[in-house]
């Protein structure tokens, strides 16, 4: 059997290469994605679509060529293509002239050496409303998406640093600290003083390795479950933020709550007390996560300065993302749930997630 690397491209890589032809001889309207997201190639068709000229769009991003309102879903998209996602996306771009042009993209891996995507895009018919990101139904399906890849890429990255990265360096540790007890009389004490040094910052580096680790993916949420993951995780917050008292009010069991909400959860937990710590200058804060007409409801509430809920509304997607609210809606409206804000100057910020609960089955 012929191993990976003596077969020849995967079908995706020749769609690619097949399109990289076509745009070498501008018969396509494609570009090329680099790794950082920016255009690196354009095909004359897809520059003049916008009335560009190929070299007038290198170096630009989706975002820089977004229309307003659509700037988000173009950097999801570009991220999702860097991720490998091959699936189909429309975005809303604008042209030289300001003319609103909605294409179909379709993302490929190259064949040619090159690093990057080759995105082809054909024009669509600019559906009424289609200029307000909001009017695009996949987008939220899009972003979650995002998300979940993220996700996933988080929990590979603590599974290393737990189960391979961190054991190393605690080898090592043992061995400096052995080295020490084996040094004999005639040691000088500069040469012990230095590796009990170098013991004491790998043990800074094992206890940051752990830090990070679990902020990427708590290994207890997949231990334990997330009724004692968010109990911990206030805890946590309250030892750190000194002032800042945080309470845990759970009243649902660990059955109650479906398996695949529990990381949606603990993610919007702690975007909200991340926002507490680093804008309302709240003295208490409280997470409760509980069931209420037939929902299943996690709020967090905290006694900090708040904000103008209606100025932040009239801003649109932007109020939320300067906030770190956009993520949190994204999580929520995709696994089927509805997000609740409520806030005001000086009286403090109300902000969770509520999803229907399914009916239990009769006996």
């Amino acid at each position: 059997m012929k191993s990976a690397s003596n077969e020849g491209p995967t079908q995706e890589q020749a769609i690619g290469a097949n399109l990289l032809a076509q745009a070498q001889a501008g018969s396509a309207a494609a570009i090329r994605l680099d790794p950082q997201g920016r255009i690196s190639d354009a095909t004359v068709s897809a520059a003049a679509m916008l009335g560009f000229e190929p070299q007038e769009l290198r170096g630009r991003s989706l975002k820089d060529l977004a229309i307003e309102g659509w700037q988000a879903a173009a950097e999801v998209a570009a991220a999702r293509v860097r991720f490998g996602a091959t699936e189909s996306f429309e975005l809303a771009l604008k042209g030289r002239s300001g003319r609103r042009t909605l294409v179909e993209m379709t993302a490929r891996a190259g064949a040619d050496g090159k690093t990057g995507a080759v995105v082809a895009w054909s024009e669509r018919r600019m559906r009424r409303g289609a200029a307000n990101q909001d009017a695009d139904p996949n987008l939220g399906r899009i972003a979650y998406a995002l998300l979940r890849t993220q996700e996933a890429e988080r929990m590979k990255v603590a599974r290393e640093l737990h189960d391979d990265v961190a054991p190393v360096v605690v080898m090592v540790k043992y061995m400096i600290e052995d080295a020490v007890g084996r040094i004999g009389p005639e040691a000088s004490a500069d040469s012990v003083r230095v590796l009990n040094d170098a013991a004491l910052r790998l043990r800074d580096v094992i206890t940051e390795l752990r830090r990070i680790s679990t902020d990427l993916r708590p290994k207890l949420l997949d231990d334990l479950g997330l009724v004692p993951t968010l109990e911990w995780y206030c805890r946590g917050v309250e030892e750190a933020c000194h002032g800042l008292r945080v309470a845990c009010r759970v009243q649902v069991a660990e059955t109650e709550i479906p398996d695949r909400l529990k990381l949606d959860i603990f993610r919007v937990v702690q975007e909200a007390l991340s926002n507490v710590i680093e804008h309302a200058h709240a003295h208490r804060a409280q997470v409760g996560l509980y069931t209420a007409m037939h929902e299943l409801c996690v709020m967090i509430e905290d006694d900090g300065e708040g904000f103008d809920l209606g100025a932040v509304a009239g801003k649109g997607e932007g109020g939320l993302t300067r906030l770190g609210l956009q993520s949190i809606r994204n999580r929520v409206e995709a696994t089927g749930g509805r997000m609740v804000l409520d806030a005001a100057p000086k009286r403090g910020t109300r902000i969770g997630a509520a999803w229907p609960l399914a009916d239990k089955p009769e006996n």
